[in-house]
């Protein structure tokens, strides 16, 4: 009797890793479609290092892991809250999901982009993003600032790296500023994560079943 009980709790448990265990899915690609804002021009140019003027007229600087988040109040009006209410957003933003160019015009322009990640009912693990852009990019997750980049030269596959860990179930979005000082443009992007699925109800009975049995077992022996 014992040998059985443990028998189906163990088969119980092994089902529940299985089903439990992370398959890994690629949640953004430079396929991908996003809510997108090509409004912004040059009004941020000089407003602050991190937007050095046209055609480099300023400097090409290389900044890694830019902290803290960049200033961005003089495109406030054309960005709206795309940051703290990104389900409701302006007329300057798509009106649904579009594909996002990975070559933007005219150069030496800013854009925004708002990606959704769909974490499902129960979540993403090792959640990673790599990025390469010409010349800077920002980052923010939820509208919480990650972190930001610029170099000269192009765009190079997957440059920079943001580990981004764990998302709760449910949405989510990724928010990110592209921004260009010099003669060409271009973009690349990929968000990965392991999806943990949820065990399903027929699982639960038989570890829960397994469980129960053992316990009666244990007082039925001590009785």
């Amino acid at each position: 009797m014992k040998r059985n009980l443990l028998t189906l709790l163990a088969v119980g448990m092994l089902v529940v890793t299985l089903t439990g265990m992370a398959n890994a899915i690629t949640l953004i690609s430079d396929s991908s479609t996003g809510y997108y804002n090509s409004s912004l021009g040059t009004i941020l140019d000089n407003t602050s290092a991190n937007f050095p003027g046209a055609n480099i007229s300023t400097g090409d600087p290389i900044y890694n892991n830019i902290s803290p988040a960049p200033n961005l109040s003089a495109a406030a009006t054309m960005l709206g809250n795309w940051l703290t209410n990104p389900t409701s957003l302006n007329s300057n933003w798509s009106a649904s999901p579009v594909a996002i160019p990975l070559n933007w015009s005219p150069i030496n322009t800013e854009n925004a982009i708002i990606y959704e990640i769909a974490a499902g009912s129960g979540g993403l693990n090792n959640v990673v993003a790599k990025f390469g852009i010409d010349n800077g990019i920002f980052v923010w997750l939820d509208g919480t600032y990650l972190n930001g980049w610029m170099a000269p030269g192009g765009a190079g596959t997957y440059e920079y790296t943001q580990n981004i860990g764990a998302l709760s179930a449910g949405d989510h979005y990724l928010q990110i500023l592209r921004e260009d000082h010099g003669g060409s443009t271009g973009y690349h992007v990929s968000v990965t994560g392991d999806f943990a699925p949820v065990p399903e109800p027929s699982t639960m009975l038989l570890l829960g079943g397994g469980l129960a049995g053992l316990a009666f077992w244990r007082r039925k022996a001590k009785a």
